[in-house]
């Protein structure tokens, strides 16, 4: 069998049987559909967070982080999901449910997956940092986007590791990710509930050439910052070079060029640190 055969195989199996697909934990479902009520007050939001004392403190984390820290420090929940935003702290709490999805009990598996999930982690970071440097750009959706990219990734790998002739070769097992996620992200994302234009987004996953008409958008700003996240690893050699990827000319070129990106991301290391010493998980 072919290699586009087995890749058919695998998207009809996690196409035909949803329980393949993970699923996100009723806390955040509860927490998005809550935000969807107009009557939804940060009281409620922080009723339902307060469910998971994990996440609860995860929030609490993130409002006295650096990004967030401004005059006194939250006191409590409340005061945290305030500070944040309703909608920044459903995101937020979105990105931290996801890490549970990155586990395996095989340990082959369990490796890949918890790479992959930092690798994802980089991305949404710098992903996050470049839309706060652009005027009118959600911040927290362009770190999530940046994180969801990659949720097809476990399902994957756990019906690769059938097909030994794939799963055991690093070159084929990326090419298998790379034509699959971006399908698979869209099942996942539609069982999730998310709208077509995020889904869109996320399905945009290593389309270097992707030229939508129009100013830089969320899909964009991830593209870029996955571009930056490779850079100085092996897997950038597979990288369009920057004047061959639109997104990256869509940038500001008198406030935010390749130069300037670069330095802002370097200046910034002290913030990727510690957003990824917050979602990290351990091997």
């Amino acid at each position: 069998m072919n290699t586009s055969g087995i890749y058919s195989k695998i998207y009809i199996a996690l196409a035909s049987d949803e329980t393949m697909l993970p699923a996100l934990p009723e806390i955040i479902v509860s927490l998005r559909q809550k935000l969807n009520d107009p009557n939804c007050t940060i009281k409620i939001a922080a009723d339902v967070l307060r469910a998971d004392p994990g996440l609860s403190a995860y929030i609490m984390r993130i409002s006295n982080s650096v990004r967030y820290l401004f005059g006194s420090p939250p006191r409590d929940l409340e005061a945290a999901v305030m500070r944040i935003g309703l909608a920044s702290t459903t995101s937020l709490a979105t990105a931290y449910a996801i890490k549970a999805m990155f586990r395996s009990n095989n340990s082959k598996i369990r490796k890949l997956m918890i790479d992959s999930y930092r690798n994802a982690t980089r991305i949404s970071i710098l992903s996050q940092l470049l839309a706060e440097k652009l005027p009118g750009y959600d911040a927290d959706k362009a770190m999530l986007a940046g994180l969801l990219q990659d949720i097809a990734i476990p399902p994957i790998l756990i019906q690769l590791s059938d097909r030994p002739e794939i799963f055991n070769d690093a070159i084929k097992r990326q090419q298998c990710i790379d034509e699959l996620a971006p399908k698979v992200n869209a099942l996942i994302l539609k069982q999730w509930g998310f709208d077509d234009k995020f889904i869109d987004t996320i399905r945009a996953r290593k389309q270097w050439d992707r030229n939508k008409q129009g100013k830089l958008d969320i899909a964009d700003i991830v593209l870029i910052a996955r571009w930056y996240s490779m850079m100085g690893t092996p897997a950038f050699s597979q990288c369009p070079p920057f004047e061959d990827i639109p997104a990256l000319q869509k940038l500001p070129k008198d406030e935010l060029n390749a130069d300037q990106t670069l330095k802002i991301l370097e200046d910034s290391r002290q913030q990727i640190l510690e957003m990824e010493k917050t979602l990290q998980i351990a091997a």
